[in-house]
């Protein structure tokens, strides 16, 4: 596929042809679906129309069929034998006759109810009628007789309207398992004498539970023989709500209809219908016409709801037939309508193809030659043509080109080999001075920063000097009064030893800070004493310094040793930088939490180098920006912060010949990695050793920033 749309883009005859060609299977493609719109909208319309035609007869035949047995009431009720039976109190003839009537008209009762016994029928059904009958309405129609009732007309009419239900796909799920109601084709004529008195009441009833005489009347009527397309089956359903008690729709093989004395077990009675055409028709009211599933396949369908005598929707009935024969004709149609347009674009097609082939001969061999041009060969010409058009005549043009281009070409490279000497020797001139300035402009920083550090460190020192002075000598007075305070005391000072001790510790601490402090700001002028200690009680010292801040933010520590290899270090200067990078951790959490203290050995190269310790926060942590910036000498991004902890701190470390390791992601933590030596490699100048590394940084920067400028 990619193949074709690159040949087709690269191609003029095939953009040729796609413009063609495009039209004609547009215009090909509008007919095809204007026909299968056009078949659908036609047949969708017509299949339509006549299923509620088939609906309507179904319906109507339903209405004769009602028409016809309250007319044989009223012709019984009239007739001269019945009369005369009835005057005489013959009840036996009367029952004689009213058993030949119902033989031959195929009822399944019919009754006569005298007037005085009237009163003492308390059916259901019945009752609600009285009041009309009385007034001399004849009353004709469906209606919803129970199990009791149908018993008490007839003995044993109640177990022949039994129907077991059959779960059916679509259905609302019910539980129920049988119905024993029935659906009956009642018609209740009132007798009167001559003066219009009730002489009492005529009732007949046709049970359509279980029947198939009324659906399959109806279906002869409505689906004669050339009704439907071959193959095409139609079918009538009677329900009693959504019970089919009177069908002629097979239970399971719909070419089972074909024969039309389908026994009771080969339909489908006791399945139920679908739940939507249920709401629809039975709860909605409306008439369903439209396609539905029915038992077993899908049928253009027609469903209206029928009521019994107080206007009250008791069930439906159904007319349609299979989809399947027309579904077969449609897409025959479609196919019969596409094959003739498939011919007649390839009919066209050919014809195109074969001229655009002939029309584009001469550009075919124009793009030959400009092809052998582009590989580098001056030599190849069109010549000449056979026929005449305007094709011919560029191709002719293009043949002069050639010859003028090859001219100039010889030109244009002999004044190419001297611009190339030329420009050869000023690019070397200003490659040259390019790389001077490179040098200059690097040196220029370097010395800049050196300065500015060197002057800020300058002031520093003369500031570290005055506060030292300051405080060295309160803390001389403090510990003569402690000494003093010792001896007074004597063996009384023994239950607070250990408090004096730490005061006395605490003031050659301070000390012993301050002259840390000069130290950094004049590292010439003073001695470091460095000695063996184990990391993990260094740690502890330190943590002593820390608790109460620690406390006041309410910061726990979480404490894992595993370094058990000593270090040699000034005690004093690695406990100034745990302590401010313990604080820091601290204040990274902004708020109550957790510091972890880690240490391990520093194993490199399967060989015991120190120990490490790590101090760990699930704080802020810090920008991918400032990472490169922390170290450096009054960076800082709190608004009180000197912007000299971490740079006095990773001097002390790199003096040591250690190093300090900062891993951190915003919004998860940052972890710092302190590494120390088991034998210090004491640096005289810790900070120009950070000031190298800085300048290296730099260098790389200015080499990227140079190479984008160039690109």
């Amino acid at each position: 596929m990619i193949k074709f749309w690159q040949k087709l883009h690269s191609s003029l005859r095939h953009k040729l042809l796609l413009l063609t060609l495009l039209p004609l299977a547009l215009t090909a493609l509008g007919f095809a679906l204007m026909a299968a719109y056009w078949t659908t909208s036609y047949t969708d319309r017509q299949l339509y129309m006549k299923v509620s035609a088939d609906l309507s007869v179904a319906s109507g035949t339903l209405n004769i069929m009602q028409q016809e047995q309250e007319d044989t009431l009223q012709q019984l009720g009239n007739s001269f034998e019945f009369r005369t039976n009835l005057q005489l109190g013959n009840s036996r003839a009367l029952q004689v006759q009213l058993l030949e009537v119902k033989l031959s008209r195929s009822l399944d009762f019919l009754r006569f109810i005298a007037a005085e016994d009237i009163e003492q029928i308390r059916e259901e059904s019945f009752v609600p009628l009285v009041k009309r009958l009385s007034n001399g309405e004849s009353l004709k129609g469906i209606t919803v007789l129970n199990a009791n009732e149908l018993d008490s007309i007839t003995f044993g009419l109640a177990d022949k309207a039994q129907i077991t239900l059959i779960d059916t796909p679509r259905a609302v799920p019910s539980e129920r398992e049988n119905e024993d109601r029935a659906m009956v084709l009642r018609a209740l004529v009132p007798v009167t004498d001559d003066f219009g008195e009730l002489i009492g009441i005529l009732d007949s009833g046709q049970v359509l539970n279980n029947s198939t005489r009324a659906v399959d009347t109806i279906r002869d009527l409505v689906y004669g023989k050339g009704s439907l397309p071959d193959k095409g089956i139609g079918t009538v359903t009677l329900f009693l709500d959504d019970v089919r008690i009177s069908t002629n729709v097979p239970q399971d093989n719909p070419n089972q209809i074909k024969n039309k004395n389908l026994s009771l077990k080969d339909r489908a009675i006791g399945t139920r219908v679908s739940a939507e055409v249920r709401k629809k028709v039975l709860l909605q009211g409306e008439t369903w016409i439209d396609r539905a599933f029915v038992v077993n396949d899908w049928y253009i369908s027609a469903y209206k709801p029928l009521l019994d005598f107080n206007n009250r929707k008791v069930g439906m009935i159904y007319a349609g037939f299979t989809e399947a024969p027309f579904s077969r004709i449609y897409y025959k149609t479609l196919f019969e309508s596409a094959t003739f347009i498939a011919l007649i674009m390839l009919v066209s097609a050919v014809v195109v193809i074969n001229h655009t082939r002939l029309l584009l001969k001469p550009l075919a061999k124009i793009h030959s030659v400009a092809t052998s041009i582009g590989d580098g060969s001056m030599q190849p010409r069109i010549g000449k043509l056979d026929s005449s058009d305007e094709l011919v005549d560029l191709a002719e043009q293009f043949d002069v080109m050639l010859d003028l281009l090859e001219k100039r070409e010889q030109q244009i490279r002999s004044a190419n080999d001297q611009l190339e000497i030329t420009v050869e020797k000023r690019t070397r001139s200003l490659r040259k001075r390019t790389e001077a300035l490179k040098d200059h402009i690097r040196l220029l920083k370097s010395t800049r920063k050196q300065l500015l550090d060197k002057e800020k460190l300058a002031v520093l020192g003369e500031l570290t000097a005055g506060i030292a002075h300051e405080i060295n000598n309160p803390a001389a007075v403090i510990l003569g009064n402690m000494d003093l305070l010792v001896a007074e005391l004597g063996e009384a000072v023994e239950p607070a030893r250990g408090e004096v001790d730490m005061v006395i510790q605490q003031v050659y601490r301070i000390r012993s800070l301050i002259n840390n402090l000069l130290q950094y700001s004049r590292p010439g002028h003073y001695v470091e004493s460095y000695e063996h200690h184990q990391l993990n009680q260094v740690v502890d010292d330190t943590l002593q310094l820390v608790s109460h801040a620690l406390e006041k933010q309410q910061v726990g520590i979480i404490k894992d040793y595993q370094a058990d290899c000593p270090v040699e270090v000034n005690c004093q200067q690695v406990q100034q930088v745990l302590v401010n990078l313990i604080l820091n951790a601290s204040h990274a959490l902004e708020g109550p939490g957790k510091v972890e203290l880690i240490t391990e050995n520093w194993i490199e190269d399967n060989q015991l180098k120190g120990a490490i310790i790590k101090i760990v926060d699930k704080g802020k942590g810090i920008s991918k920006g400032h990472l490169a910036q922390i170290f450096d000498p009054f960076f800082t991004t709190k608004k009180s912060g000197t912007g000299l902890g971490l740079s006095v701190s990773y001097s002390i470390i790199r003096r040591h010949g250690g190093d300090i390791k900062v891993e951190s992601e915003e919004s998860v933590g940052t972890t710092f990695s302190v590494y120390l030596l088991r034998d210090a490699e004491v640096s005289g100048d810790g900070e120009l050793e950070g000031i190298l590394d800085g300048l290296a940084s730099a260098e790389r920067t200015n080499r990227r920033a140079t190479s984008t400028v160039s690109s």
